[in-house]
């Protein structure tokens, strides 16, 4: 599928070309990187994070509930309502991190899962991706979350009042939006 305003007769410009990448800070979680380029309308300098790829879970139970977990998020400082999840460790398939993070966060485990796509939140600051998955068929489990999420609070309520939460501004994080909608855009009506 081509975007509006895309000609086929014309070619794709020439993509940038790193030239060299310094690294100008590593953390444990986070790198940044300055890459020099170039190609046409190369800027100077392109700074860039690299982060590990995500994953968010839209996790619905029998009754068409939806799980959402609240938590303080340090940056916008404030506490956001949003999908269970969190990043993938180093060598770990989506799937797994997903059905990890929903179980740590929630205590919940679930028997059926279905991708939803993946998503890049910030493609001009991070190649990071955020994938997306519906789980379903909910069993109860214990919680096992991180020291740093010991005051996350978990939430249920239905598919609809969710989305609800979109269109209204109190669901903002980029993969809970996305995973959200398109939960909702795949399941029957009534659901």
């Amino acid at each position: 599928m081509l975007t509006p305003g895309h000609d086929e007769t014309t070619s794709e410009p020439d993509l940038w070309r790193l030239v060299e990448r310094r690294t100008v800070y590593e953390g444990r979680f986070v790198q940044l990187y300055q890459d020099v380029l170039e190609g046409p309308a190369a800027p100077e300098f392109y700074e860039h994070v690299r982060v590990a790829d995500g994953v968010r879970v839209v996790a619905l139970d029998a009754e068409g509930r939806v799980v959402l977990v609240e938590d303080q998020f340090y940056l916008p400082q404030r506490r956001m309502l949003h999908l269970p999840g969190g990043g993938i460790e180093a060598g770990e398939a989506p799937a797994l991190a997903a059905a990890r993070e929903l179980a740590e966060e929630t205590g919940w485990r679930a028997a059926s899962w279905q991708p939803l796509g993946s998503i890049h939140p910030l493609p001009t600051s991070t190649a990071a991706r955020t994938h997306l998955f519906l789980a379903t068929g909910l069993t109860a489990g214990s919680v096992h979350r991180d020291a740093t999420e010991q005051y996350m609070t978990v939430r249920q309520v239905p598919l609809a009042e969710a989305v609800e939460l979109v269109r209204s501004g109190v669901v903002t994080e980029a993969g809970s939006v996305t995973a959200l909608l398109l939960a909702a855009q795949s399941r029957p009506s009534g659901d």
